[in-house]
């Protein structure tokens, strides 16, 4: 073998060990779940889904660097649920800009943990946590309580953005009218593929990338970015 070929198979050699170390020191742990919520109304329950793609990915600056362990990103879009008359609601990927983030990325990693002695109630994304989430595709869809729920939406003009309000999942009648109200919430990890649409109902996300206000001055404000993964909006 010929002294450029030696180099090449080190070069080749050493390539290969850097990808096993990055993946074994710095793992993604990633899954597609699926968000179904029901609502009763006076014409009967109406129910709407989505299904999300989730990562988590460790992060490189974390630690002693003072970053967060794990990155999480989002493929796909809120879960909307059409309730007759022009109305709908919205359970939305996160609340940014809160001091109480609802990610639905968070939610399976709370909701399938089992707190070890020493561990901190945030300390929902240990290697276990990830474990069980994957662990559970397939399995028939869980009833989500009222803890985990993410933060619902609606627009009381669903061609303006500046119309949006936050919902309260215990009174949906004081947002929607007499005998509309929360039947309940489910999630389950799932191989379906990531849903898109919701650009049919709220065509404004494509020219509409700014943040707005939600009514009171005192709530975080509100954007696309909550409605629709980040790479999806840019397109």
């Amino acid at each position: 073998m010929n002294r450029l070929g030696k180099a090449l198979l080190i070069l080749t050699a050493f390539a290969v060990a850097l990808v096993m170390w990055w993946k074994f020191n710095y793992p993604t742990h990633a899954w597609k779940q699926k968000l179904t919520v029901t609502v009763t109304t006076p014409r009967g329950e109406v129910s709407g889904s989505s299904v999300v793609g989730v990562s988590w990915r460790k992060n490189l600056f974390s630690g002693g660097w003072g970053g967060a362990l794990f990155h999480l990103t989002l493929q796909g879009e809120a879960t909307a649920i059409d309730l007759g008359g022009g109305q709908f609601l919205f359970a939305i990927l996160g609340y940014q800009r809160s001091e109480e983030p609802n990610d639905t990325g968070i939610i399976p990693l709370k909701l399938l943990r089992q707190r070890l002695p020493g561990e901190s109630v945030d300390d929902y994304w240990s290697p276990d946590s990830f474990k069980r989430v994957l662990a559970a595709r397939g399995r028939d869809p869980t009833v989500l309580p009222q803890k985990l729920y993410p933060r619902f939406l609606r627009f009381r003009d669903i061609n303006d953005p500046t119309t949006a309000e936050l919902v309260d999942p215990a009174d949906l009648a004081k947002s929607f009218g007499p005998g509309v109200g929360l039947a309940r919430v489910t999630i389950e990890i799932t191989d379906d593929a990531v849903t898109w649409g919701i650009r049919k109902i709220l065509p404004w996300l494509s020219r509409q990338v700014g943040w707005f206000p939600l009514n009171g001055a005192d709530i975080p404000p509100i954007g696309p970015a909550n409605l629709i993964d980040f790479d999806t909006l840019r397109k």
